[in-house]
């Protein structure tokens, strides 16, 4: 953990160990409002003395936040679905008039995943089946929008263009920002894996300025629901609150019951999109076209 003191919004958080953390948007480029949800609040509302909450406290309160943060979610809005925990959240929460698309080759794992959660979520989910050929032209077009993408950075932004590109409504609702938050990443669970904070910075400084310019190519918006702050704020919680026993995202699995998502869909453990839907796969096959 780093001593030096960063601020959210000015707010100041606490861990259980009394530990002061906290992550700042003045310190990477601005992030335009239009990434968080209508009405979102600035100001801090987790008691200033983190050592009065035990567990649950935290489960509680994160499950209040994210019910309070998904009802901002714009009608007809369409959800980024892979059947996994962070979008499973999002579609539990969300009224019928938001509908979730899962993109990936035919008979891959996230379509599988996606129907699956969705089935047990008791919702519909529309299926993007996708073709070598457009995920490589996908790849293409964001290759033009950063001519310095990484691999792994392309891989699931491509799967990002191609729900744009596809969704019939103006806004997609993503999970952005849920790994880096609640320490999703298999990383983590290694031995001197690190705090979250190098993942945050890289979010906030090149993931989503990037996924800007990708929405506007396509003519559509992207929201980020996780980035909200008041879901944005447990980021800065120990790592032993979200990772136990050689798991990770304990709180938002525990928050995931907690609202009352079958607890099946919230301990699902599932590649990351850009694997689980097949399009790495293409991408590495075409690695001498693309870079």
């Amino acid at each position: 953990m780093p001593n030096k003191k960063l601020r959210l919004d000015n707010c100041l958080l606490r861990s259980r160990q009394t530990i002061e953390i906290a992550i700042s948007f003045s310190m990477y480029p601005r992030i335009d409002d239009e990434f968080f949800l209508p009405g979102y609040n600035k100001e801090c509302n987790m008691a200033g003395d983190g050592s009065a909450y035990d567990i649950q406290t935290y489960v509680s309160e994160l499950a209040d936040a994210l019910r309070a943060v998904v009802a901002r979610i714009p009608d007809q809005s369409a959800i980024a679905f892979s059947g996994g925990l962070d979008s499973s959240i999002l579609l539990y929460l969300s009224p019928k008039s938001i509908h979730p698309y899962v993109v990936g080759l035919p008979g891959s794992r996230d379509m599988l995943s996606a129907r699956e959660s969705a089935a047990m979520l008791e919702r519909n989910v529309t299926a993007i089946e996708v073709t070598e050929d457009q995920i490589l032209e996908a790849a293409f077009s964001i290759k033009k929008i950063d001519p310095e993408i990484v691999m792994t950075d392309l891989g699931f932004e491509t799967v990002l263009y191609l729900a744009l590109s596809e969704i019939t409504e103006d806004i997609l609702v993503t999970g952005q920002g849920a790994d880096e938050i609640f320490y999703g990443y298999h990383r983590f669970l290694t031995v001197g894996g690190g705090t979250n904070l190098a993942s945050i910075e890289k979010l906030l400084k090149i993931t989503l300025p990037r996924e800007k310019k990708i929405a506007e190519s396509t003519g559509k918006k992207i929201l980020t629901p996780y980035l909200d702050p008041a879901i944005m704020k447990y980021s800065s919680l120990d790592m032993s609150v979200h990772i136990r026993n050689g798991k990770n995202k304990i709180l938002l699995r525990s928050a995931g019951m907690k609202l009352g998502i079958p607890e099946a869909v919230c301990q699902k453990q599932k590649k990351a999109a850009q694997y689980g839907s097949g399009v790495d796969k293409v991408l590495r096959k075409n690695r001498e076209l693309l870079f």
